[in-house]
């Protein structure tokens, strides 16, 4: 026979500040307030994984600020004349710098700038 439920360890703490809210609000278990508590969280990030990993922030002609959601921060990628440059990986060629290159926007200014004699990636 297989078990419908497990059991988990919290602080007891978490456990006391539950219990103040025992009562109210609907709940009348610890185990109807966790359960509430964990479905809530899962939504949250199950909603978040269907976002894309990157999301350009913004640039301009020195360079991408991308969201890595992957790493939960925004990457900077210089774009010099003497190359583009992720700082994150501290790369030319990276997961961010390719994202970057695949970009229409960001394309434009690249082959603007090789025109200009920067040292930029072909794109």
């Amino acid at each position: 026979m297989t078990q419908n439920h497990v059991t988990i360890k919290i602080p007891k703490e978490l456990v006391d500040e539950i219990d103040k809210i025992i009562g109210t609000h609907g709940f009348r278990s610890r185990g109807e307030f966790a359960k509430e508590a964990i479905r809530k969280l899962l939504d949250h990030y199950k909603s978040s994984l269907s976002l894309p990993r990157f999301e350009i922030l913004n640039h301009d002609e020195n360079g991408v600020k991308v969201i890595d959601r992957q790493l939960g921060r925004v990457v900077d990628v210089y774009i010099k004349p003497v190359g583009i440059k992720c700082l994150e990986c501290n790369s030319s060629d990276c997961v961010h710098v390719n994202y970057v290159l695949e970009q229409p926007d960001i394309q434009k200014l690249i082959r603007k700038k090789r025109a200009e004699g920067w040292k930029l990636p072909d794109v």
